[in-house]
């Protein structure tokens, strides 16, 4: 049986701290495998990424390869797409890494995924599969999207190599972006719901389950997002993935996020043991909390019903006004 790993994470120089958590998780997770890490990051020869390749240069299991996937910055530019980080547009970059990789199949992870447990290769037919992102509901229309399309979270992807070459997914993301008519709200997930809907296999949550089940629960979770009048998995599929989490996806909120000083997560634990693991064991960032969340915060005391409705009007407002910018 092949026991090898392939893992993709795209990031700048200044993520790959973060990016050294989620390694030493699913090297934690995945004792008997072969791992090949490719990094898509600004530079190979930057001292970050130097110091990476050699806390693991003595480990016979692990390798780290550079990976360029800036070969369709141009067109970003072109389309004014907004650049991120320390001014690059590596969160799109998951969109273009695949055509180069010569790997038969691999995933994507994004560095603020945690590995909790043996990872798998799911049986696709398609070129790649994603989990649907719980906030779609919120988001398809002022994004542009039909109501009845999937809007998948890019936390995590699996990739079919050969499929996407055979299909031409990249040539189809970067039609799309060529013609598109609107900017993208969520960034490389609308461009991805839009040019490759038919070509997405929506993945058991398991592969990308969201830090915002743990806080709000499932239940109220669909509730919030208004997810059982959209294309979505059903609650109970959600709440029997949270006994085989494969990747759990560290989203913030009024919670914070694992890394960040005084934070409430909800794998604040699990992220501790990973991060004593990592090549940056000391990794941290000051909790800024914004004023919408710090109001989420205080109305978290109302009655659940009323906080669910409040909060499903709230998201609403705040996607639609993102739209108008």
């Amino acid at each position: 049986m092949d026991n090898s790993l392939n893992i993709l994470y795209t990031c700048d120089n200044a993520f790959l701290p973060l990016t050294s958590i989620s390694m030493a998780s699913v090297i934690a997770n995945n004792p008997d495998s072969l791992i090949t890490f490719y990094i898509a990051t600004e530079e190979e020869n930057n001292e970050n990424f130097r110091k990476l390749q050699d806390f693991y240069k003595d480990n016979e299991k692990i390798r780290i390869v550079y990976h360029d996937a800036k070969k369709q910055d141009e067109l970003l530019a072109r389309k004014g797409l907004d650049r991120w980080g320390s001014n690059s547009y590596y969160v799109y970059w998951k969109l273009f890494a695949y055509d180069d990789l010569k790997v038969d199949r691999i995933w994507y992870l994004d560095s603020d995924v945690i590995c909790l447990n043996k990872i798998d290769h799911p049986d696709i037919e398609k070129a790649a599969g994603a989990c649907l992102d719980s906030a779609h509901a919120a988001f398809n229309k002022a994004a542009h999207i039909p109501e009845d399309y999937y809007f998948f979270n890019t936390g995590s992807m699996y990739v079919n190599v050969d499929k996407w070459k055979k299909e031409n997914c990249t040539k189809k993301i970067c039609d799309y972006i060529e013609d598109m008519e609107h900017m993208p709200l969520m960034c490389d997930q609308d461009i991805l719901a839009m040019a490759l809907q038919k070509d997405l296999e929506v993945l058991p949550p398991e592969y990308d389950y969201l830090a915002g089940y743990d806080h709000y629960g499932v239940h109220n979770s669909f509730m919030m997002y208004s997810l059982d009048k959209k294309p979505f998995y059903s609650e109970k599929e959600v709440e029997d993935a949270k006994q085989r989490v494969v990747f759990y996806h560290c989203l913030g909120g009024v919670f914070g996020r694992p890394w960040e000083d005084g934070n409430e997560s909800p794998i604040k634990n699990e992220f501790e043991k990973y991060r004593e693991m990592a090549c940056w064991n000391d990794y941290h960032k000051e909790r800024n909390i914004s004023t919408l969340f710090k109001i989420e915060k205080m109305l978290e005391v109302l009655p659940k019903g009323i906080y669910n409705r409040i909060h499903n009007l709230a998201m609403r407002k705040y996607v639609e006004g993102l739209a108008k910018k």
